[in-house]
């Protein structure tokens, strides 16, 4: 019987048990309070088992009494609002470990290329179809593009090429960004104004293929070919950016983010966050993640506290691709190469030199400053640890101060080296689901099995996150927790089921462990006394209910130091 399966009655007699009587640590009254929220179970996310309580008390942004109804309504006064739950489930505030939040405003406005269940594409016809309904709408004029974000060529058969996109437009430049966010596809308008042609040699960490002559570009752009050019789907006035913010943020909310980050900066990113977080236009938290080539910024931007809920959090490296791409650098071949490599392909590094990933992590650990290292293969994490080792000699274990982001193809050796080096991990279990059966193909099934092997993870010891990597997918952290639990494939295989966790320790990483891996959880994560009032209403309890359905949890509202900031209509 699967772990989940066996572990949930133990679960939800805890759950029973401790229930209403969490007695809280001061039932006095207390002075009248802003807000009181009771009414249905209040999950707090306190302990290594689940604990509900039946009401909490709000004042000034802050949790002040975690308890009993009774208790809590002993602080009630004229001005307090009781907020009744209706049987709802309140939790903490979601927070991802990992995703491009700068960029959902792309994916909030820009064709939607998914597969279903999050879009309706499934043929290189269809993308040409959704770009020509864009095209013909409003937004092509804020960034002068015609684009769409998510198509996915493990199940379209292909990429789509500059001569699909042709049929989309000749006098237009037409953009397709990758489900992975490594690749794009552009038409040939859109070569001739990124500077691409035949005599161009690819960039350094990156492809552009070419068509039978071996010159010509056919349109598909791989990893930093693509990806600094992904950046001119961004508007460039202060209104067109302040648009994509707000339509990138509401859709951030309507997921129940408290806390957001944008994992890749580049250029005026960060610029661009401050700027808009000083005029009041940012209502969640917000953490920016600077790439290496923009690490000057650190200098004078980094913060471990937020100015007006924005913080310039740490510094980016990326050391290889993206998995479903086949560009994720492995130490054996693919077993399929992607078009245009030969049998024994393995990918490829994003920095070859490895001294230069130890100078980065050097900076990094002199200056204070976390690191996200985004490594997918396991030869880049190979490569992560090796850059790592005499950086960690030199200034010691920092746990926490290093994150491997995605390791989808981490090795077991390599998930009982992580705690040594003090390294947080954050792992993308959706894989199991968008690409599970993909994985079989290009990797073989015993590898398939170990993406993102979040119980041999906490075997360690060791916390964990679950994240998104929106606009990769959805920023749907529920999918996210249903996908960690069950680890189902498109075709309804499990994917390495000894690899399942409970429902508990899924909303753990995208709750309180996701605060632990941004050093927040004295503030953030759970309900409890002197936290902030970061909530999140779900409509069903995802710790008590089939697991099997988890991925229909709705987020209801989204509530922000005790203030809603979003209220599904």
């Amino acid at each position: 019987m699967p772990r989940y399966q066996t572990a949930a009655p133990m679960l939800i007699a805890a759950l029973v048990m401790t229930g209403c009587g969490q007695k809280p640590t001061d039932t006095a009254p207390r002075a009248a309070a802003d807000l009181i929220i009771t009414g249905g179970p209040i999950v707090t996310m306190e302990g290594d088992q689940p604990t509900t309580v039946e009401a909490i008390v709000v004042d000034d942004g802050r949790i002040t009494f975690v308890g009993s109804k009774v208790d809590a309504l002993k602080q009630k006064a004229a001005g307090t609002v009781v907020k009744d739950l209706a049987g709802k489930t309140l939790m903490p505030g979601f927070i991802d470990g990992h995703a491009h939040a700068q960029q959902f405003g792309m994916q909030a406005v820009g064709a939607n290329l998914l597969a279903p269940p999050d879009g309706t594409v499934n043929t290189v016809d269809d993308v040409v179809e959704k770009l020509k309904a864009f095209a013909n709408g409003p937004d092509v004029a804020r960034t002068g593009w015609i684009f769409g974000v998510g198509y996915d060529d493990a199940l379209l058969g292909r990429h789509p090429t500059r001569e699909d996109l042709d049929r989309v437009s000749t006098t237009v430049p037409v953009m397709a960004t990758h489900i992975s966010g490594h690749f794009a596809a552009v038409n040939t308008l859109g070569l001739k104004l990124i500077g691409y042609n035949a005599s161009t040699p690819n960039p350094e960490g990156g492809v552009i293929r070419r068509e039978a002559d071996g010159k010509t570009p056919n349109g598909v752009l791989e990893e930093l070919a693509a990806i600094p050019h992904m950046l001119t789907l961004q508007p460039t006035t202060r209104e067109g950016k302040d648009y994509f913010l707000n339509r990138g943020l509401e859709m951030a909310k309507s997921y129940g983010y408290t806390t957001a980050n944008e994992g890749r900066m580049f250029g005026p990113m960060h610029a661009d966050m401050a700027d808009a977080a000083s005029r009041g236009l940012v209502d969640i938290d917000f953490i920016g993640w600077m790439d290496y080539t923009g690490r000057s910024a650190l200098d004078s931007g980094f913060s471990t506290t937020y100015s007006n809920h924005y913080r310039l959090g740490g510094l980016k490296v990326t050391l290889d691709g993206s998995p479903q791409g086949r560009t994720a650098w492995r130490t054996v071949p693919y077993l399929l190469p992607p078009d245009g490599q030969e049998l024994g392909y393995k990918g490829y590094p994003a920095i070859a030199d490895t001294e230069e990933v130890a100078a980065y992590f050097d900076e990094a650990y002199t200056k204070g400053w976390p690191v996200k290292v985004h490594t997918n293969g396991d030869a880049a994490i190979d490569q992560l640890f090796a850059a790592l080792k005499p950086v960690v000699a030199k200034h010691g274990v920092k746990p926490g101060q290093v994150m491997l982001i995605h390791g989808q193809f981490i090795r077991p050796d390599q998930v009982q080296a992580l705690k040594s080096l003090g390294i947080f991990p954050s792992m993308f279990p959706m894989h199991t689901f968008y690409w599970g059966d993909w994985y079989k193909q290009i990797v073989g099934p015993e590898q398939a099995a170990q993406i993102s092997p979040m119980r041999s993870i906490l075997a360690t010891g060791l916390h964990a996150t679950s994240h998104t990597d929106a606009p990769v997918a959805l920023p749907n952290l529920m999918q996210v927790v249903w996908a960690t639990v069950n680890r189902t494939s498109r075709s309804g295989t499990v994917i390495g089921p000894d690899e399942r966790v409970t429902p508990y320790e899924a909303m753990k990483m995208v709750t309180i462990w996701g605060a632990e891996q941004f050093g927040e959880q004295a503030t953030k994560g759970s309900i409890k006394e002197g936290k902030l009032a970061d909530l999140v209403v779900l409509s069903d309890n995802p710790i008590t209910m089939d697991p099997a359905k988890i991925n229909q949890v709705q987020v209801l509202e989204t509530i922000k130091e005790g203030k809603t900031v979003w209220l599904r209509e």
